[in-house]
């Protein structure tokens, strides 16, 4: 039975669980979840992942979501190790990047997305403030977990890169932030776009604005969400329907 991906093309989990396939060639077959269409809450694809997340996958059965796991899992059972070396040192380098990831990174570049592109309701973007939050991630990033490698973990590209690329897309084509000043980021990311797998997943991000869609609060309030809505964040942020 050929592997089932559910994604979304505009959410950055699922933008790089498809690269990983797709730059594997990993037979799989894709299922289009519209969040836009709220089709992520329905009572189907809840049976599926009762987190109402993408991506998820279906491994002949095997349900898989949460990003970061499924990207090990595919590595480990299709026996990818290029990109989840057999080395202990390059995995516990993966093991430590990705705390930061989840924290700090993806939320203030979600944030920073959807204000950039006029996505979030009036009172809720302030847009010093939000390029700041997203600039001390960047400071980190490029200060310590880019300080004397090229990607993540060391010279080679992993499954930890694949993960922050698609995320950092996001404000890398839709913002006024001064990528000179994280001359690493911006290396790191002109280098991991030279893939052309890569580069295509992203595709969907370039002129995507306020125009393509609108944003309603969520019934139950929180933060906001959309189709960026991480398999690795439990934040309900809202719903996005098209206009």
């Amino acid at each position: 039975m050929v592997l089932t991906l559910y994604y979304e093309p505009l959410s950055s989990p699922s933008r790089a669980v498809i690269a990983f396939l797709e730059l594997n060639n990993i037979p799989h077959e894709k299922k289009h979840i519209s969040v836009l269409k709220g089709e992520t809450k329905s009572p189907e694809f809840l049976k599926i992942n009762p987190n109402g997340l993408v991506p998820t996958i279906d491994d002949d059965g095997f349900i898989v979501w949460e990003h970061e796991a499924i990207l090990r899992y595919l590595a480990e059972t299709r026996r990818v190790y290029k990109y989840l070396p057999q080395d202990i040192k390059v995995q516990t380098l993966i093991d430590q990047f990705y705390p930061f990831f989840h924290s700090s990174m993806r939320p203030h570049v979600i944030h920073a997305f959807f204000g950039y592109n006029g996505l979030l309701p009036a009172g809720a973007w302030n847009k010093e403030a939000g390029r700041k939050k997203v600039e001390e991630v960047l400071k980190t990033f490029d200060e310590i977990h880019l300080k004397d490698k090229k990607y993540i973990a060391g010279d080679q590209i992993t499954i930890a890169d694949f993960s922050t690329v698609n995320e950092l897309a996001q404000v890398y084509f839709n913002s006024d932030i001064d990528w000179n000043k994280y001359s690493r980021v911006k290396a790191y990311l002109e280098r991991c776009l030279e893939n052309p797998v890569i580069k295509a997943t992203n595709i969907p991000l370039i002129g995507f604005t306020k125009g393509n869609a609108q944003v309603k609060k969520s019934s139950r309030g929180g933060f906001w969400s959309s189709i960026f809505c991480c398999s690795s964040s439990r934040e309900e942020v809202g719903e996005i329907q098209k206009v």
